[in-house]
């Protein structure tokens, strides 16, 4: 996951600042009622999904996403992961090829880390590249976030690299 999942980007149970252990204990308690769904790109959720990859990928690491190529969002599919109309975890798809699709930008709110809702929501990629006849997923996993896809079915592929100066592993998964 590019900067995804964990990082934010990988160990992927990402969320909303300032929520604390009670709102993980209640997105826990309430696990069932986490919604997956597409995300149309330019729409409201699209943007929140904006503000969250924002917050978990790149606010830590001193950046802000407004001075990123976002020109690819365009083309990708988006997924969400909701709590009532709030989005609490976001992905992207983006085709590598006629059979490969690159899982990216994976953010879940910070303070619902450990719910599952990452993991719902590579579950729900997976399912939506899968019906629209993809065959495998890759993905460019931060360190910290390998065992997190690797309990997923990810596999390491080559060596560790470095990405906006954090240590990643390109991670395929076969569907």
């Amino acid at each position: 996951m590019d900067d995804n999942e964990k990082n934010g980007a990988g160990s992927e149970d990402p969320a909303v600042p300032g929520n604390g252990s009670g709102a993980r204990e209640e997105a826990r308690g309430n696990a069932a009622e986490i919604e997956t769904r597409r995300i149309t790109f330019g729409s409201p959720e699209y943007a929140q999904g904006l503000r969250l990859r924002d917050e978990v990928l790149r606010r830590p690491l001193g950046m802000n996403i407004a001075n990123d190529d976002l020109s690819g969002d365009a083309g990708a599919l988006h997924a969400g992961a909701f709590a009532g109309e709030r989005l609490v975890g976001t992905l992207l798809l983006r085709a590598l090829d006629e059979r490969t699709l690159q899982m990216k930008q994976v953010a879940v709110n910070e303070a619902l880390r450990g719910a599952g809702i990452g993991r719902r929501l590579v579950e729900y990629a997976e399912r939506l590249a899968a019906e629209q006849g993809y065959d495998a997923i890759v993905l460019n996993a931060r360190d910290v976030a390998v065992a997190f896809y690797e309990k997923l079915g990810y596999a390491r592929e080559g060596e560790m690299f470095t990405e906006i100066g954090i240590p990643h592993y390109r991670m395929r998964k076969a569907l």
